[in-house]
Formats: C-alpha cells, sequence, structure tokens
C-alpha cells in the first residue's frame, strides 16, 4: 500500500479504517516472534464494558488504537502490533454468530462469519457450514486450535488465557436481549476503528516496530530487546527461533508478568549488568545492541545469531528465575533460601533470608546479589559448594551493612552514585575463575564518601539521623535490627508491628508534653531516639492515647520487645532522654550492620 501526498508519495501507509473492513477484506496472522495471546479478563472486561458504553452513548465511533501490519503476500498480513485486540474482536463475533444463529438473523450471522472466515460478500453461508471454511485469523500456535473450534461454535475447557477470555465474553452477552446484541454488533461493524500502519514486505518490519508509538506511549525496553533479538533468527532458522521464542514466553510467564513489562526489564537488566557490566536503564535496549556486537565471536550474521541463541539461553534457565524471585520477593519457607541457609547459617537473626528483606528495596544492589547466587546454585561439588555458600554469606553480609548504613546515616538514598560500580563488581563475580579474586570491600570503599564502613564514623552519623518517614520500611527495618540484636532468639511477626513516634507527630498534642515547645518538637519528632515498633493492637492513634507519656508508657510495658518495653522504665520523655536513648541505638546500630571480621583492616 502507498499513500500519495500532494508532493511525495510513502512507502508505508497510514489511515483510519473500521476494523471490520480490515477482517472483510484481508487474511491475517500473528508472526512466530509474537507473544501468546495474553489480555487476562479486566481487559476483556474492560473492553467490553468501554464498547458498550459507546453503544449506549450513541457514540460516533470508538477508537482502539493504532495496529501495525506487515505485508506477506496478497491479501495476507502480520500483525506486528495489535495481537490482543484483533484477537479479542474477533472471539466477540464469534460469540455474536451464534445469538444471531439462534434467532435466525441470517443477515447479522453473515457479516459476523465473514470477520470469522474468508468468505466473500455475497456468500451464503452459516455457522452449521463453518467446518469447512478458513479462518481469517490464525493466532499463536497454541492457541489455534481452541480459537479454530471457538469460531465454529464449539466450546473448550478453559485451560489458557485465550479461553478464559472466551468464558468472561459468553458470561458478558448471556444477559444480553436480542436488540442489546444486535446494537451492540451493528455499533461494531460500522464504529470501531483503528489507525492502521501498513508495512510493505520489501521494508524490514522490526525497523518500522523500533519506533512506532503504542496508544501514545513509546515501546518498552522489553519490547524492543525482544524484537532486536527475533531479528537474528529468520525462516531458515525454525528450530532456533521457536525455541528462542519458547525461552523468551518462558522467561515472560516464569516472572510472572502480568500488566506491565517492568519486572522482566528488571530482570533482563539485572542478567545482562551480570554479564557486561553497566548498562543504563534508559538506553537498556541500545547498550545491549552494542554489547552483543562487542561480545560476539565474530561480525558475521552466523556469528551474531549463535552468541545471541547462547545469551538468551543462559538468561532463560529456570534457575536464574528462581534466583530473581528469592531477590525481589523473599520468603522464609523459599527452597533456595532455605537450603542456602542449611549451607551457611550464620548468626541468629543475620542470615541470607535476612539480607534479602532488608536489600530488596535497593534494586541497585540486585546484579551483585545475583551473581553470587548464581555463583552458589552453578556449583554441584557439594564441599565446594558449602565453601562457596560461606563466601557468599559473607560478602552479603558487607554489601547489606554497607548499603543499610550508607540508608540509614543519610536522608534519602541515592543508587545512581553505586549503579556503575556495583554492576562492574557484578560481572567481576559471573566471570571470575576464583571467587577470592574478587575485591568486595576495595569496590565498596570507593563509593563510601562518607566513611560509613568506620564504625566510629556510622555511630557518629547515626547519631544525628532522623527518618522522616517508614518510606519502603526503612525505619521499620531499622528498628528490627535492634530489636533482634538487643534480644537473642526473639521471633516477631513483622507484619503485626509498625513504627511508633513516642513524642506524638503532631503539635497538636504539645500541651500535654510539658518538655517540648514547637521548636524542640520539630528537632526531635523525627529522630531515631523517638522511634520505636507497636503492635497493631496497641497502636490506637487518637488524643486519648497521645494525651501523656504515661498514657503511653502503660502500653510500651505490655510489649514482649525490649526495645519498647525499656521505655516504661524512662522517669520523663524529653530531648535529652531522646538524646542518651539515640546515642545507645547508634552503637547497636554498629554491631547490627557490623562489618565482617577480616573486613576492618583492609
Amino acid at each position: 500500500m502507498k499513500t500519495t501526498g500532494r508532493d511525495s508519495e510513502t512507502v508505508i501507509g497510514a489511515a483510519t479504517a473500521k476494523l471490520s473492513f480490515l477482517f472483510h477484506e484481508g487474511k491475517y496472522e500473528v508472526p512466530w516472534h509474537q507473544r501468546y495471546y495474553d489480555w487476562g479478563n479486566e481487559d476483556v472486561s474492560d473492553l467490553l464494558d468501554d464498547l458498550q458504553e459507546a453503544v449506549l452513548e450513541e457514540r460516533e465511533c470508538y477508537f482502539l488504537g493504532a495496529i501495525m501490519l506487515v505485508e506477506k503476500d496478497d491479501d495476507l498480513w502480520e500483525i506486528n502490533d495489535g495481537q490482543q485486540r484483533m484477537v479479542t474482536f474477533s472471539l466477540i463475533c464469534a460469540r455474536l454468530v451464534r445469538i444471531f444463529y439462534e434467532i435466525g438473523d441470517a443477515l447479522r450471522e453473515q457479516d459476523a462469519l465473514r470477520i470469522l472466515f474468508d468468505i466473500g460478500e455475497y456468500d451464503r453461508v452459516s455457522l452449521t457450514e463453518s467446518d469447512i471454511l478458513f479462518p481469517r485469523l490464525t493466532p499463536p500456535e497454541n492457541d489455534k486450535t481452541n480459537y479454530n473450534t471457538l469460531i465454529r461454535g464449539k466450546d473448550v475447557s478453559p485451560n489458557g488465557k485465550l479461553t478464559k477470555a472466551w468464558r468472561v465474553i459468553d458470561e458478558y452477552f448471556e444477559s444480553f436481549s436480542v436488540d442489546d446484541a444486535t446494537s451492540f454488533f451493528d455499533f461494531l461493524i460500522r464504529k470501531l476503528e483503528v489507525a492502521c500502519i501498513h508495512v510493505p514486505r520489501q521494508l524490514n518490519p522490526n525497523a518500522v516496530f523500533e519506533t512506532l508509538n503504542a496508544r501514545g506511549k513509546p515501546l518498552s525496553e522489553v519490547d524492543l530487546i525482544r524484537n532486536h533479538i527475533y531479528s537474528f533468527f529468520g525462516k531458515a532458522e525454525g528450530p532456533r527461533r521457536d525455541t528462542i521464542h519458547d525461552h523468551l514466553e518462558g522467561m515472560r510467564v516464569g516472572l510472572r508478568e502480568e500488566r506491565s513489562k517492568t519486572r522482566v526489564e528488571e530482570y533482563i537488566r539485572c542478567y545482562l549488568q551480570c554479564r557486561f557490566g553497566y548498562l543504563r536503564k534508559d538506553r537498556l535496549y541500545r547498550e545491549m545492541k552494542s554489547q552483543i556486537r562487542v561480545n560476539a565471536n565474530g561480525p558475521s550474521d552466523a556469528d551474531l545469531a549463535n552468541f545471541v541463541y547462547g545469551l538468551v539461553e543462559d538468561m532463560a534457565k529456570g534457575e536464574r528465575i528462581v534466583i530473581f524471585h528469592s531477590i525481589s520477593s523473599p520468603r522464609e519457607t523459599d527452597p533456595l533460601i532455605s537450603r542456602f541457609i542449611g549451607d551457611a547459617p550464620g548468626k541468629p537473626g543475620r542470615n541470607l533470608f535476612i539480607f534479602l528483606s532488608e536489600l530488596k528495596y535497593y534494586t541497585v544492589c540486585r546484579p551483585i546479589v545475583f551473581a553470587l547466587l548464581d555463583r552458589y546454585l552453578q556449583e554441584e561439588d557439594r564441599a565446594k559448594k558449602r565453601k562457596i555458600a560461606k563466601f557468599v554469606h559473607t560478602r552479603l553480609k558487607l554489601l547489606t551493612s554497607f548499603v543499610i548504613r550508607t540508608a540509614l546515616a543519610i536522608r534519602q538514598f541515592q543508587p545512581s552514585h553505586l549503579d556503575r560500580q556495583f554492576a562492574t563488581l557484578a560481572q567481576q563475580v559471573m566471570s571470575a575463575s576464583s571467587l577470592d579474586d574478587v575485591d568486595f570491600y576495595g569496590c565498596l570503599r570507593e563509593v563510601d564518601d562518607l566513611g560509613i564502613l568506620d564504625d566510629s564514623n556510622f555511630i557518629a552519623l547515626m547519631e544525628r539521623a532522623t527518618i522522616r518517614s517508614s518510606y519502603r520500611g526503612k525505619a521499620k527495618r531499622f528498628l528490627l535490627g535492634i530489636a533482634y540484636k538487643e534480644q537473642s532468639g526473639l521471633t516477631i511477626n513483622e507484619t503485626a508491628y509498625t513504627v511508633e513516634h513516642i513524642l506524638p507527630i503532631s503539635q497538636g498534642h504539645l500541651g500535654y508534653w510539658p518538655n517540648f515547645d514547637e521548636q524542640s518538637h520539630q528537632a526531635n519528632i523525627h529522630r531515631i531516639g523517638n522511634l520505636t515498633l507497636l503492635s497493631n493492637s496497641d497502636n490506637k492513634p487518637g488524643a486519648a492515647t497521645n494525651r501523656s507519656f504515661t498514657r503511653k508508657q502503660e502500653i510500651f510495658g505490655r510489649s514482649t520487645i525490649n526495645l519498647t518495653s525499656s521505655i516504661a522504665e524512662v522517669h520523663e520523655w524529653s530531648p535529652d532522654a531522646i538524646e542518651k536513648r539515640q546515642k545507645d541505638m547508634a552503637k547497636l546500630a554498629a554491631q547490627v550492620w557490623d562489618i565482617p571480621h577480616g573486613f576492618h583492616t583492609r
């Protein structure tokens, strides 16, 4: 298709069109490299509700966004962008055609069948003859059988996202009257529009896809990366390209990607930084392309394809997906975490689960943690595995102490200051022949602008520290660390506790706190000496609770956590009391997040 303007003729055609017209005039298939049908129930329900609202409001049109079609043969197009919408549209028509067949509306039955099957405008067929008809749309391979069964008026069990989408559509129209169904279908046929980009077969669709905006939003880095990977495997590479597709789909499903690609993008960047070193987040796709060229064994297409194949195969390994899950969402019952603790138990309260829980919000650390745990998992010899586990435990303790000390001592953690150095360290861990060759402490010293690794400097900073909110759980994580340190063997249901300000946050209660005026209240309210842990059942905000320190002491005294119950023994709450408690907590913090033995003297 060519579009002619006043002064020029374009190769790529772009125009709005009724979606029904596209189906009536052409045939479509989802290319091998596209993801499977992936709309969830909410996506389908939202579209149906939006369409029905447009019908009831008698709108002039409903715009369904942009789709990109690549010419493959005469009247045959590949859907490079828009699969989810086109498949869902055809399923809606498949449900409506059953209604028109049942009520004997032959005209609408015919129009709906023309959307689903390759029949002409004047051909007269019925749903009962659909077994001999050729579908206009060919979905991904794993959805093909169920799709073809559904559009022919037969039901299937809901064993995938496509069939679950069908169930949503089926149930949606159960309550429709005949008039409702006909009005809905007429709107679909006449007023459902898309912006259609037609790419002729002589152009490289990947290059067009890279610059395409979907619904006004730039394509994600994940889309661009997947697209680039697929570009190395042409039709002649059938078996390998199918394997690549399965790897990428398996990785996406394994990471439980739902409405966004953020989680997959985080994993890809984490893994690639372990392989190649620092890659900018906002230029991940372009920098990955560059690294492929640099690291492949040669410049030929075959060399590049072989390198990419190995890269994706390695990145999609199930055990690596497991590692990323453990890092980003640590659970004490996680098999990987339990196995590791068995090999390197650590001190009470300072094991792998605690390290991952404290680091999970600091994503800049993920490449290092990923590389260390990967080295542990890849080792098969049991004796060597236990040795690596102890090495990894010590380095993770050092990393955790450095990161948490830094986060506690300053008002706002700055990951950009550490990003490049940490990615380089992760690459060294992943590639080093011996982990003893990796200088962890030296790396941290290079970025330790505050002297945080020195106990005396850290304690001095903590004596002045404030935490203005429980942002990302920083205040709670700090208090839990102190509580566990004070009481060896203490077990806390962490979800049952919240951060409590001993001196209330609101200045409206100052009349009941004689040792504070507005100025001293402002100076002390967010100091760590004024914070403690309180169970949800005891933490009942309100004027009655905050009217005096004595009333709060009664509540604090009932706590099983020494950090809190010891406040009941304080004679009065004042700036001096907060100062004393803060100094005690600062010293404890240096013990909780201590520097492992052997690193102090380096």
